[in-house]
């Protein structure tokens, strides 16, 4: 067995049981590829190269689907560990680096991604020579995102449940049923009933506002005249503009257009109920010296922010 090991460490490389971590991991070599962002052959190339050190089989193909051999199993039940500490020793390095250099990587749900460009504007303007790699996507995606330890840090709109996580309250974020500015419904004192027959956009599944919309409805106990399924803000945007009906919506993803006057927010009793946008990373995560600062920036915008969407 050590002769094993010694030859494992001495012909394998990193890069090897990196892709043979992903593949297990994701059951799927093409899944590999994708998130390593390698080719398909390149991905089985790798695990060729690991079989041939180790002269014997890591997967077995039955049908479409992958699985690990028993040598597959004990090899990925140690690379896990492996590579978790490389990750641990580039975070610390990354925290001795500072600001020279290194990258800051965030997540955020799609509602944040209108005040945080603007955090990430000003903290290039201090800091050039660091990257930084900012995603957005629903809360399916950064929840899955956070399990696999992506990224050094998130925004969500509930702290996670279910997964060993630090959160924090980041900003206000405040929940409003809008329209048109040309629906006769504008200016009018309402209830939600009101509201019943008016054609309602939701959007699509796996949206952390239609989790809190569907939650919020089922506690009223009202029922929307569903009319479209949209997925994203920007074409619920468009839908709005375009008056094809109302919906419940967080107020910041529709700022300029409410200012511009072109859609309103309607006055429903109960309405708007305050949510909030929560930064979120997992527990013993070591953050770099430019992550917390990129932090502490969003948390003063986050202040800032709320304040404006509450005057509108």
């Amino acid at each position: 067995m050590p002769e094993k090991i010694s030859i494992l460490a001495r012909s394998a490389t990193l890069r090897q049981l990196q892709v043979f971590e992903s593949i297990a991991r994701h059951n799927s070599f093409s899944r590999a590829a994708e998130e390593l962002h390698l080719t398909q052959p390149t991905v089985s190339m790798q695990v060729k190269k690991l079989v041939d050190i180790l002269e014997a089989p890591l997967f077995e193909r039955i049908g479409r689907k992958v699985y690990l051999t028993a040598v597959g199993q004990a090899l990925y039940a140690s690379v896990g560990g492996i590579l978790e500490q490389l990750s641990i020793a580039e975070q610390k390095i990354n925290h001795l680096k500072g600001f020279s250099g290194g990258s800051v990587k965030m997540s955020v749900i799609s509602t944040a991604q209108y005040f945080v460009p603007k955090v990430i504007h000003e903290f290039m303007q201090s800091y050039p020579d660091v990257t930084v790699i900012f995603r957005v996507g629903n809360k399916e995606n950064l929840l899955e995102r956070i399990a696999q330890n992506k990224d050094d840090f998130y925004l969500l709109g509930q702290p996670p449940e279910g997964l060993n996580v630090e959160s924090t309250l980041l900003a206000d974020n405040p929940l409003a049923f809008v329209a048109n500015s040309s629906n006769p419904l504008v200016g009018k004192k309402l209830h939600i009933e009101d509201l019943a027959s008016e054609a309602f956009l939701m959007r699509e599944v796996g949206s952390g506002i239609r989790s809190q919309v569907e939650k919020v409805f089922q506690q009223l106990r009202f029922q929307p005249r569903l009319q479209m399924v949209l997925g994203g803000n920007e074409v619920m945007r468009l839908g709005l503009l375009q008056g094809l009906g109302v919906t419940v919506t967080a107020v910041s993803t529709l700022i300029k257009e409410i200012d511009a006057g072109e859609i309103s927010i309607l006055d429903v009793e109960g309405f708007p109920i305050n949510r909030h946008w929560y930064l979120a990373y997992p527990k013993g995560k070591v953050l770099s010296i430019a992550a917390e600062e990129l932090i502490n920036l969003l948390k003063l915008e986050g202040k800032s922010f709320s304040k404006q969407v509450f005057n509108k």
